[in-house]
Order: C-alpha cells, then structure tokens, then sequence
C-alpha cells in the first residue's frame, strides 16, 4: 500500500471570493479589536475552535448570515468597551463603535468562480493592534522574548512601515493584561522582553 507524504495528503478547499472575503474581513476587525479567536467561539456558543477552523484553511468550514449578525452585535459590545478606555485614559481617538453584517461584505461584486481557501496568517495593509495581534497568533514569533524594538522592526518589515515604539504601546497593554492576555513581560537585564504565555492543558 502507497502511502502519501503528509504535505501531499492536505486537502485544499475551494470557496466562492464572497465566502473567502467574509473570513479575512471578520478576521481583521476581529484582530484590530483584540478579540481572541475562542472568546469569539464561546460568545457563540460553539465549540472552542469553532473561529479557529472558519479561519484555518486547513478547514472547510465558512460563515452564514446568521453568525455573521450574532459577530456583529459582539464586536459592537467590545469596540464600545474599547472607546471607554480610550476616554477613560484620555485618548481623544474615536473608533467605530457599531457593527452590522454590512461591514463584513464587499462593496464591490466579486466573481462566482471558486478560489483555494487561503488566509493569510498577517493580514496586508492593516494596522500596529491587528499586526501585533496576528503576530501573537501565529505562534511563532513569540516563542523567543522579544524587545519592543524587534516588535516594531518585525512589524515594519512585514507591514512595510515606519512604526514607532509608541504605536504599539496600547496593543501591547492588552496582550499583557485582562482576561486576553496571552504575552508576558520578561525582564532581561534592565529591558523588558515579551513572549508567549504558555497554555494550560484543561481537565
């Protein structure tokens, strides 16, 4: 019996570019609002990976109408909770604070030909919380401690940009505190170093 390599044995999934579309925008905003993927899939009330494989294209998985209206009213509850903090710190910057299904959808028609599901791990052209956010998320970079100078280095590089340490102060609060939390802080010598949080296995 012939057996195939693993990298031969992935299945590669096809999607209408509306349906792909619906995954890397709901994912974006998702990123930029700091919302962890199975905080998402609990609000839902579906299984911890729920999120995780509608983004995955390892996964077949899409969105409905109906998800797309219940993600709506989620990320209209947290970007409001995210403008408090801004005002409350005085931080005169004003965010979108209410969501419907519309802001997931294209404003253009796309084409009815499927496209392979690919989502790419940072999204292009975004900003410092949602590249710091997929940086986190894509479980590698954050393996070894990193300054806050090789943050903005690896930003810049992959987004193309002339960041600054102060733009990822705020984004970098929210990976390090509150129920999200997924870096910590390591202090090297008198330079503080951020790396991933391990997870703990659940009973």
């Amino acid at each position: 019996m012939l057996l195939l390599p693993l990298a031969m044995a992935k299945n590669n999934w096809f999607l209408f570019p509306i349906e792909l579309y619906l995954i890397i925008q709901v994912r974006l905003i998702r990123l930029d609002l700091n919302i962890v993927a199975e905080e998402l899939s609990n609000f839902l009330e579906k299984g911890e990976k729920y999120i995780g494989h509608i983004e995955s294209s390892a996964h077949n998985s899409k969105y409905n109408d109906e998800i797309l209206s219940e993600i709506a009213v989620y990320f209209s509850q947290i970007a409001k909770l995210r403008q408090q903090e801004l005002k409350d710190s005085g931080d005169s910057t004003v965010i979108k604070t209410q969501y419907t299904i519309y802001d997931f959808y294209p404003k253009e028609i796309l084409s009815n030909d499927k496209v392979l599901k690919e989502i790419p791990p940072i999204p292009p052209g975004v900003g410092p919380a949602p590249t710091l956010n997929a940086l986190i998320e894509d479980q590698t970079f954050f393996k070894k401690a990193k300054s806050l100078n090789e943050i903005v280095i690896k930003a810049n590089e992959v987004q193309n940009q002339n960041w600054e340490a102060k733009d990822f102060t705020r984004p970098l609060e929210r990976a390090v505190k509150g129920k999200n939390k997924r870096l910590k802080v390591v202090l090297k010598g008198d330079l503080n170093t951020y790396i991933l949080i391990s997870k703990q296995k659940k009973d």
